[in-house]
């Protein structure tokens, strides 16, 4: 099964305290940036931290992320936490009153801006609005000379806002230095190298995204066709749920049916959301025979518990839905139920029911689950306790099974 990779250096204070993390695109074990489009790097990142299982503990921290000049000027921000991500502009992004324009759009939004290995060069005299929007300038400690150095920490006389974080920080003599000369954050060797975090990735299907997409740009899209696609794929309907419960609205209840997501994010973000999403999907590998197998019966227990729900008149069976969808997330992602779990962007009665404490739901996954092994026996036995008959049931699972 496919891994994902996601670097991340430690950004610490004076004190040496974490302040923040650096997050680097790596496609496997190797600590060193792979050669790739800087912009599917920088989608890379943000889905494997943002929104795949695993990742939750990098994504506590606001993340310095890297964005090249093409996607400064796309819509990627509507989709992004502006309390999670700070926008690291790279060295080579050209300075035009186009950007300085588009950084205080960026801004309005609620945005950090961060320069990365900053020079001071004669263009930005001319744009001296540019930095009212910057919050840190890095300052590579390794490429500069003293005089660059000096010109960039002059700054902070006509704008005391900035924070310079000192970068590539690799002696002792380079940290007291930085801290003499204000710098009030470190990043680089001297503290840690970059740390690679790994976990199973979610299979998906890239035809899935086109047709979503191709509902999506009719005049009149179907929020109900769209869902019921949505619903076919564990890996989307896992990132969307993600994105609405964790970063998006932070509602004490969690929104766990899909209609009601793309209703609450509106069409054109959402939209946006899948475009953002089929580019990274575009890049990705395919998953193996086993993985697309559990994926399978993930789909035919979430069917069964839906349909089970609705036939006792259950008020919200996309929650049914929801429980037999990732019934097998632990499987797939080969990692320890009591670990994956309770992170699900679900309902607690959901957690609950998966973590094999009884609930109101439990019946119906144990009669999918008995279902899935072919003991009809047991699944009518728990079928008749909830009032629904040996050929009702029959009847329900031919209408279920996914193939």
């Amino acid at each position: 099964m496919e891994e994902i990779f996601v670097g991340q250096q430690p950004i610490l204070d004076v004190k040496g305290d974490l302040f923040s993390y650096e997050l680097l695109y790596r496609n496997s074990d190797r600590n060193a940036f792979p050669d790739v489009n800087p912009e599917i790097a920088t989608i890379a990142v943000i889905v494997n931290t943002y929104l795949s299982p695993g990742f939750e503990q990098i994504a506590v921290k606001k993340t310095f992320i890297n964005f090249s000049a093409t996607l400064l000027e796309t819509d990627i921000f509507d989709t992004l936490d502006p309390d999670r991500v700070v926008i690291e502009i790279l060295e080579d992004v050209t300075l035009t009153s186009t950007l300085v324009t588009r950084l205080k759009q960026l801004k309005n939004m609620g945005f950090q801006l961060a320069l990365d290995d900053f020079i001071l060069q004669r263009q930005h005299n001319l744009y001296p609005n540019f930095f009212q929007s910057i919050d840190y300038i890095k300052v590579d400690f390794l490429s500069t000379t003293e005089s660059q150095r000096s010109a960039i920490e002059a700054l902070k006389g006509t704008y005391p806002h900035i924070i310079l974080l000192a970068e590539k920080v690799e002696t002792h003599q380079q940290f007291e230095a930085a801290k003499s000369s204000g710098y009030e954050l470190f990043q680089g060797y001297f503290f840690a190298k970059p740390n690679i975090v790994k976990r199973k990735k979610l299979p998906s299907d890239i035809l899935l995204y086109y047709e979503i997409l191709k509902l999506l740009n009719e005049e009149n899209p179907d929020i109900e066709e769209i869902s019921a696609l949505i619903m076919r794929d564990v890996s989307l309907t896992y990132k969307l749920l993600k994105h609405l419960n964790t970063y998006a609205f932070r509602t004490s209840k969690k929104i766990s049916s899909i209609h009601h997501a793309i209703v609450r994010m509106g069409l054109q973000k959402f939209k946006k959301w899948i475009q953002f999403l089929a580019i990274y999907q575009k890049s990705s590998g395919e998953p193996d025979g086993w993985v697309k197998a559990l994926v399978k019966y993930s789909l035919t227990r979430a069917n069964v518990c839906e349909l089970l729900a609705l036939r006792n008149g259950k008020y919200k069976s996309d929650e049914y839905y929801m429980l037999g969808m990732f019934s097998l997330i632990d499987l797939i992602l080969k990692q320890n139920p009591a670990d994956i779990f309770p992170l699900l962007p679900v309902s607690q009665e959901i957690i609950e029911t998966l973590g094999d404490q009884p609930t109101e739901m439990t019946p119906y996954l144990q009669i999918a689950k008995a279902l899935e092994r072919l003991d009809f026996r047991d699944a009518i036995h728990q079928a008749e306790r909830l009032g629904i008959s040996e050929r009702e049931l029959s009847e329900l699972v031919f209408k279920a099974t996914v193939v």
